[in-house]
C-alpha cells in the first residue's frame, strides 16, 4: 500500500519556514530556469501549473507508505491509493543518491523518466553516480588463456566497465536540505493537525484510521532521517548546514511530534490501541536505533529516546511479566548509558525514579535527585507526588508491602514535601529511628547498597528538595551561579558560551573562595530549633529544614554507633563526603553542623576497620588514587553522588571519565577490595574537614586518631 494525503490544506499559501532559504524561493528559481530554457522542445511540460502544497505532501506520504484505501478523520482525512512507491517499501541504511535520486521526487520539478541502459544511477555511500554506458568489451576465452574450447556456439562473454562516480557537492545537499525540509515541516503540520483533533475525539478509530496515522508518522521520522542524513553528510563537516539540525531542534521535533504526542494518543486509547501501539514502538525503535549509527552528533538524545521507548514498552505488558522486566533492564541500560554522557542532567534520574518501582526508597532517592542535580529537572517534584500520595492517603493497605523502616522514612519524607502536620512527620519519624537497627540487622550487606540512597535523601530533605526558597539550597545555587560569573572572567568567556550542564569545579577559582571564609570571622547561623507543637503544620521551606535536621542527626547516630560493622561505611563515606563538600560554600556547612552528631563521627572514624589503608593516600592533599592496581576506582556510592550540584566540589575533574569508568554490571557489585579504598575515602574526608577548619574535628597525624573539638562538643542538638 502507498500512502498517500488527498485532503487539502485548509490554506494553501501556508509559508513554511526553511532552515535556509525558503522553499518558495527554491520553487521561483526552478521557475525562472524553466522560463530562460522555453524554446527547448524538451520543457514544454514544464508549464504546466505549479505543483500544490498538497501535491507536494501527498508525493511525501507516497515516498515512504504502502497502498491501502480512504480514511477520515473529521475535518481531515488520509486516502491511499494505489501507486508505486519511488523509493521502494524497505527503510533506507543510508542517505541514497541525494543529488540525483532526490531530484527525481522534488515535488517543484516534473518526475525525470526512469533510469535507461545509457542513463544509470547508483547509489552508494551517499555519492551520487550517473555515466552513459562505455561499448562493452568483446572478450574471448580460449584454451591459450587457460580455458577449454567451447563449440557449442555460445555467445562471447561481455563485461561492463565500471561506472564512473561523481561525488555530490554542498551546493547540491543545500538545496537537496531545503527540499526536504519543505516536506518535512508539511508532514509535521499533518501530524500535528491530526493528532490535536484525535485527542479530542473520543471517537473510536479504526483499524485502518489507526494504520493510516501509523504511516503518516512513519513518513514524518523517514523525512527526518532524510534531512540528518543529508545535513550530515561527510562532505559538509565544517559547513554551516551541519549546524542545522542543532540550530532548529530537530532531534527535539521529532521526538515531540512524530512519535511522543501519537504514542500519548495511543496510550489513551488503551486497550483498543495496544496492537497499533506495540506496532508503533517497534517501528520507532528501530528508526532511532538507527540514527544512533548514522548520525552520532546527537548521540545522548538518541539514547535517551531509547530509553523512553523501552519504557513505553514496559508500561503496556502487562500479560507477561518476564517480557515487562527484559524491557525495563532494557530502559535502565539506556538511561544509564545516558546518565554517563550527561551525569549532571537530572531529568535522566527522573527516568530512572520511575523505573525503580516498587523500590520505595530508591524511587525517593532519584526523585530527590533528580531535583537537587547539577542540572534541576523541576516535573520531578509533579511525579514524586505518585509515590508520596499512596502511602500517605492509602497508608493501611500499603502498610504491609513494603519493610516497616523503608515505609515510615519515606512518608515522614512526604509529609514535609507535602507540609502536612507536625504531629504526623514527628510519628513517622520516631518510628523509623526504633526500627532502623533491626532493618540494617535484616538487610545485611544489602544495607551497602541501600545506604547511600537514605542518606542522599536526607540530605535532599533539608534542603526542602532543591527548593529555591530554602536557605541552604540558596547557598549552594547561589554561589554556582557566582563560580561560573568568575570563570567567564577568568578565561575570557560569556555564561551563554558554557554548556547547559556545566558545573565549576576548577581548584584555581573554588578554592581561593573556600580559604578565604575559613580564615575569617565566621556568622554563626544555623537550621532554626523546630516547634513541635501537635497542632502545628509545616509551612515554610526553612521550616522543611528544621524538621529534617533531628532525622538527620538521629539517623547518623544510629548509622556511626555500629562498631566494626562494614556494612554502614558507605553510609559514612556519604556523609562525610556531604559535609566536606558543604565547605566549599561560604556558610553552608555551619547552617548545619548543629544537625551532625560530630562525637558520633569520631566515634566510627576511631573504630572502622583500617586493615589495607595507605595513609600516604588519606592525609594527601590530593582525591586517593585508584584501588586494585588499575584506573577502575568509583565505588557504589560514588554513582549515587554523581551529577549532584554539592559534589563537584568533591571529585576530581576527570574522575568519572570513560576511561576509567566501572562498567555498567558491576556498579552494583560490593567485592572485598572495595573496603580499604572505602575507608581511606572517610579518613581522607575527615582529614580535609580537620585541615580546612579546627571547628569541629582535629586529627593527630602522630597517633592517627581524631577527636572533636570543644566547640563541636558544645553544640546543642537540634
Amino acid at each position: 500500500m502507498a500512502f498517500l494525503l488527498s485532503s487539502w490544506l485548509k490554506s494553501k499559501d501556508a509559508t513554511l519556514k526553511e532552515p535556509s532559504g525558503s522553499a518558495a524561493g527554491a520553487a521561483s528559481g526552478q521557475d525562472k530556469a524553466a522560463t530562460d530554457t522555453k524554446d527547448s522542445n524538451d520543457d514544454a511540460a514544464r508549464d504546466e501549473q505549479a505543483p500544490t502544497s498538497e501535491s507536494i505532501l501527498a508525493d511525501r506520504i507516497r515516498q515512504h507508505n504502502l497502498d491501502g484505501s480512504p480514511v477520515n478523520f473529521g475535518t481531515s482525512s488520509l486516502h491511499v491509493a494505489a501507486g508505486s512507491n519511488p523509493r521502494g517499501s524497505k527503510r533506507r541504511k543510508g542517505f541514497d543518491d541525494m543529488s540525483e535520486t532526490r531530484e527525481s521526487n522534488n515535488p517543484r520539478k516534473k518526475p525525470s523518466p526512469p533510469p535507461t541502459d545509457n542513463h544509470r544511477e547508483i547509489s552508494e555511500h551517499g555519492q551520487s553516480q550517473r555515466s552513459e554506458s562505455p561499448e562493452p568489451l568483446d572478450i574471448r576465452f580460449n584454451a591459450q588463456d587457460g580455458f577449454d574450447d567451447d563449440d557449442t556456439g555460445n555467445p562471447p562473454l561481455k563485461l561492463i566497465r565500471e561506472l564512473e562516480t561523481r561525488p555530490i557537492t554542498v551546493s547540491q545537499l543545500v538545496q537537496e536540505v531545503k527540499g526536504i525540509y519543505a516536506g518535512l515541516v508539511m508532514v509535521e503540520k499533518k501530524c500535528i493537525e491530526i493528532v490535536s483533533q484525535q485527542a479530542q475525539n473520543p471517537t473510536k478509530l479504526s483499524k485502518e484510521q489507526w494504520q493510516a496515522l501509523i504511516a503518516l508518522h512513519r513518513t514524518l521520522l523517514n523525512e527526518h532521517h532524510d534531512f540528518f542524513s543529508a545535513s550530515h553528510h561527510p562532505v559538509t563537516e565544517g559547513h554551516e548546514l551541519r549546524e542545522l539540525a542543532a540550530k532548529y531542534a530537530m532531534p527535539a521535533r521529532m521526538w515531540r511530534h512524530g512519535i511522543h504526542a501519537f504514542l500519548e494518543l495511543l496510550r489513551h486509547r488503551l486497550p483498543e490501541s495496544i496492537e497499533h501501539m506495540l506496532s508503533f514502538v517497534y517501528l520507532a525503535y528501530s528508526m532511532i536505533a538507527l540514527l544512533m549509527e548514522t548520525v552520532p552528533d546527537f548521540l545522548e538524545t538518541w539514547i535517551e529516546c531509547l530509553g523512553d521507548l523501552a519504557r513505553y514498552r514496559m508500561a503496556i505488558e502487562e500479560a507477561d511479566l518476564r517480557d515487562r522486566e527484559i524491557w525495563s533492564n532494557t530502559a535502565r541500560t539506556w538511561y544509564n548509558q545516558a546518565a554517563d554522557k550527561s551525569p549532571n542532567t537530572g531529568r535522566i534520574q527522573h527516568h530512572l525514579a520511575v523505573l525503580a518501582r516498587p523500590n520505595i526508597v530508591q524511587q525517593l532517592f532519584l526523585y530527590s535527585k533528580a531535583l537537587v542535580a547539577a542540572i534541576p529537572f523541576k516535573n520531578a517534584g509533579d511525579s514524586i507526588l505518585l509515590l508520596f500520595n499512596p502511602l500517605l492517603d492509602q497508608k493501611g493497605a500499603l502498610t504491609s508491602r513494603y519493610q516497616p523502616a523503608e515505609f515510615d522514612f519515606v512518608c515522614a519524607a512526604a509529609v514535609l514535601f507535602r507540609r502536612r502536620s507536625v504531629e504526623e512527620y514527628e510519628t513517622y519519624r520516631r518510628q523509623f529511628a526504633s526500627q532502623l537497627e533491626a532493618h540494617m540487622a535484616r538487610s545485611g550487606s544489602r544495607f551497602k547498597i541501600q545506604a547511600p540512597e537514605f542518606a542522599g535523601s536526607l540530605f535532599a530533605m533539608i534542603m526542602d528538595y532543591g527548593n529555591l526558597q530554602n536557605t541552604l539550597w540558596r547557598m549552594v545555587f547561589d554561589h554556582q551561579q557566582r563560580l561560573k560569573q568568575d570563570y567567564c572572567k577568568q578565561y575570557g568567556k560569556t555564561p551563554e558560551s558554557l554548556p547547559k550542564d556545566f558545573v565549576v569545579n576548577d581548584p584555581e577559582i573554588i578554592d581561593p573562595i573556600r580559604s578565604q571564609y575559613w580564615s575569617g570571622p565566621i556568622e554563626n547561623r544555623r537550621v532554626q530549633p523546630p516547634d513541635t507543637s501537635a497542632d502545628k503544620l509545616i509551612t515554610s521551606s526553612d521550616e522543611v529544614s528544621s524538621y529534617a535536621g533531628p532525622m538527620l542527626y538521629d539517623t547518623i547516630s544510629d548509622v556511626a554507633g555500629h562498631i566494626g560493622n562494614k556494612n554502614v561505611v558507605p553510609f559514612m563515606h556519604m556523609v562525610l563526603a556531604y559535609l566536606l563538600a558543604l565547605t566549599w560554600i561560604p556558610g553552608a556547612s555551619v547552617y548545619i553542623e548543629a544537625c551532625i552528631p560530630w562525637e558520633k563521627v569520631v566515634q566510627f572514624l576511631n573504630t572502622v576497620g583500617r586493615s589495607g589503608v595507605s595513609y600516604d593516600n588519606v592525609e594527601s592533599d590530593t582525591f586517593p588514587k585508584s584501588y586494585g592496581g588499575g584506573n577502575k576506582r568509583q565505588l557504589v556510592e560514588d554513582f549515587a553522588m554523581r551529577g549532584l550540584m554539592l559534589m563537584a566540589y568533591y571529585y576530581p575533574k576527570k574522575f568519572f571519565e570513560k576511561e576509567g569508568l566501572v562498567d555498567e554490571d558491576e556498579r552494583l557489585l560490593e567485592q572485598p577490595s572495595h573496603q580499604a579504598p572505602r575507608v581511606e575515602r572517610c579518613l581522607y574526608c575527615a582529614i580535609q574537614l580537620a585541615s580546612t577548619t579546627d571547628r569541629w574535628l582535629k586529627y593527630d597525624r602522630h597517633t592517627k586518631e581524631f577527636s572533636t573539638s570543644e566547640f563541636a562538643r558544645n553544640l546543642v542538638k537540634q
